[in-house]
């Protein structure tokens, strides 16, 4: 049984947890006010979609399967470091400006809701 000095802990921490936005919050809501509403919803689909591809996976025991196998954690380290530098070339490749002032429209609501996804991972 948990103590009740616990229990308030655990609840405070819960709803802080729950009213704060994280970063996949602040993420729909930069890709909504700089894309516009069908982009901020997509990409919301997206990172829903990755929630439940990633808590099933957890579900199904791949977790445990990469935390007791080291070459399966070595790929995915590997393949999560191939994907972060992916990002960095794309994101040094795009502009020579760090700062831009014009809008940039994309019009794939495929491609917002794809990052959505990624973004889980």
């Amino acid at each position: 049984m948990i103590e009740q000095s616990q229990l308030v802990y655990f609840i405070a921490a819960s709803a802080a947890l729950t009213i704060l936005p994280g970063p996949d919050i602040l993420f729909v809501h930069t890709q909504s006010i700089s894309q516009g509403k069908k982009a901020g919803v997509a990409t919301a689909s997206g990172l829903c979609t990755g929630i439940l591809i990633h808590t099933t996976a957890a579900a199904l025991g791949i977790s445990a399967i990469v935390y007791r196998s080291a070459l399966a954690f070595e790929i995915v380290k590997y393949a999560g470091a191939a994907y972060l530098l992916y990002l960095a070339w794309h994101a040094l490749k795009e502009s020579d400006e760090l700062i831009s002032s014009a809008p940039v429209r994309e019009t794939n609501t495929f491609a917002f809701y794809r990052r959505g996804i990624f973004m889980m991972f």
